[in-house]
């Protein structure tokens, strides 16, 4: 590396996740994490609370770091129970954050859902000015994460960015939880098994690719560590820009399949907290706008031979 290099050293939480791991593929200089034991709060606190503390005996070897906090099991089919254990562990992690803060220039990101946030708004296309407006406990958990984080942050040295982003899909998405659309439609298809579709084919949403929510989010980083985006507290929505129907993506995905997909129309609780039109527009687009995004059949095809593979291998379980 040459004296001139500026190197940022990046702890992805949730890098075994679908964004998360996308995040952690692009950092320069990612932090070797020990595993965390999600299944209990007190363990993954100490397994957390370890890691910063090794995280900090690493940060004087470079000029900037940054945390984000890509965490978190919860889906828009989430039980209270279950919201308020994510929220518990992600305020007391930020509790100790606080009260033992890192030196440096860093920034802390966290990944929270423009979905979530802005699923009871109206007018769209939604943009950072737009008043939060969320409905279910998807939503609320979304919106007192970060609450939480700011409270807890505001007074500190620690810059925080808020990335409200939106669908995300890509390669390895758990297909346990009630969401990733693109890869159960992959997976129907390969399988030869009809889908139930729990909001109508006339529902527009945001799809991201994954490697390009990656890339807008280190762009978010080295923004905020360089200077370029000088405020303590941001908030920046992370998406294509681009609204796309359930019923446009169903037919993309016949035509990159090369297969018709059986579907049927179903019910679920969640579909009450699901808005029928988020499209969301960045009012910062200039400090991302050397970012590509991925036509949505590429990033289709990317998926849909993921899930094969992992059918071939045996590797995919539902």
């Amino acid at each position: 590396m040459s004296p001139e290099t500026k190197s940022t050293l990046i702890w992805t939480i949730g890098s075994g996740g679908l964004i998360g791991s996308a995040i952690n593929q692009q950092s320069e200089h990612s932090f070797g994490a020990t595993p965390i034991r999600w299944n209990n709060n007190s363990d993954a606190l100490t397994d957390l609370t370890h890691n910063l503390d090794e995280f900090r005996s690493q940060i004087a070897s470079h000029d900037s770091w940054g945390i984000i906090w890509a965490a978190g099991s919860a889906t828009t089919s989430t039980d209270q129970d279950h919201a308020d254990r994510e929220l518990d562990l992600f305020t007391q992690f930020l509790t100790y954050l606080a009260q033992h803060p890192l030196a440096g220039n860093g920034t802390f990101v966290l990944i929270s859902s423009a979905g979530g946030i802005y699923a009871g708004a109206h007018n769209p296309p939604f943009t950072e000015d737009t008043p939060p407006r969320p409905i279910g406990v998807y939503g609320h958990l979304k919106f007192a994460q970060e609450k939480a984080a700011h409270t807890a942050l505001e007074s500190s040295s620690i810059r925080l960015v808020i990335a409200r982003v939106s669908n995300a899909y890509g390669p390895g998405q758990d297909l346990h939880k009630l969401q990733g659309l693109i890869s159960k439609l992959a997976l129907s298809t390969l399988r030869r098994e009809p889908i139930n579709l729990f909001v109508p084919l006339s529902t527009v949403r945001d799809f991201i690719y994954t490697a390009d929510l990656a890339a807008q989010v280190q762009g978010l980083i080295r923004g905020s560590t360089a200077g370029t985006n000088q405020e303590n507290f941001s908030i920046r929505i992370v998406s294509s820009q681009s609204g796309t129907s359930i019923g446009q993506i169903l037919r993309t995905c016949q035509e990159v399949f090369h297969r018709r997909i059986p579907t049927a129309m179903g019910s679920h609780p969640s579909s009450a907290a699901q808005a029928s039109d988020l499209r969301f527009i960045t009012l910062y687009s200039h400090e991302n706008d050397h970012t590509a995004i991925t036509p949505l059949p590429v990033g289709i095809k990317t998926v849909f031979d993921d899930v094969s593979r992992r059918l071939a291998q045996n590797s995919l379980s539902v």
